[in-house]
Parts: structure tokens; sequence; C-alpha cells
């Protein structure tokens, strides 16, 4: 079965083109699972470096469009965005934006 990949929201930039890096993760609402973008599958356990995706600054805008990936399965889920301050991603770097979406039922993307 082919997934498509879709637009969830963007993450805009306060100060617009800045060259600050961003990355998101999908964790489970009310849950302990978390998807590994390695793997594509939600999985306890799942490192930071095997669940971070980084954002794409579209051109030179600050802004950062967030796609969900279409092989994420049916539930309610956490998405949660993140400055990334060094080369690579720290469990010391801070949220940026967080919010909730569902997939899979009527009122779901």
């Amino acid at each position: 079965m082919m997934t498509t990949d879709y637009y969830s929201q963007n993450l805009f930039d306060a100060q617009g083109h800045t060259g600050n890096t961003y990355y998101y993760r999908i964790v489970a609402n009310r849950g302990t699972k978390i998807w590994n973008d390695v793997i594509k599958l939600m999985e306890d356990g799942v490192s930071l470096a095997q669940s971070a995706m980084t954002l794409t600054e579209n051109g030179e805008t600050g802004q950062f469009p967030v796609t969900i990936p279409g092989e994420l399965p049916a539930g309610t889920y956490d998405i949660i965005v993140y400055h990334q301050a060094g080369s690579e991603p720290l469990d010391t770097d801070d949220v940026e934006k967080q919010w909730t979406e569902s997939k899979g039922d009527i009122f779901g993307f």
C-alpha cells in the first residue's frame, strides 16, 4: 500500500530567515510510543537521533512546513517542534511549538 506524506502546518521563525535549524518529533498522545523515522514505526524507547525530523525552510522566508509521514498509523499525536542549538539534536534543545493532531477518523486529517 502506497502512503503519501502530507502537510500539517508551518513553523514561522519570528525573525524571518535566520539560518536557525528546527526539527520535530511525533509522540503518541497519552502514550509512550514515539515515531521512529528511521524504520517508519511507532515504538517505545526511540532515541532522539531516530525520531528527530529536520524541518526545511521554504526558500529564505523563515517558514518551515511540517510534513507528516504517510506511514504514521491512525491515532492521536503530539507534534513537538524544537530549535536545534548545536550541530545535532540534543535533549536540552528548546521546544518552539507543540500541537495535537488526530489521524484516521472523521475528525482527523
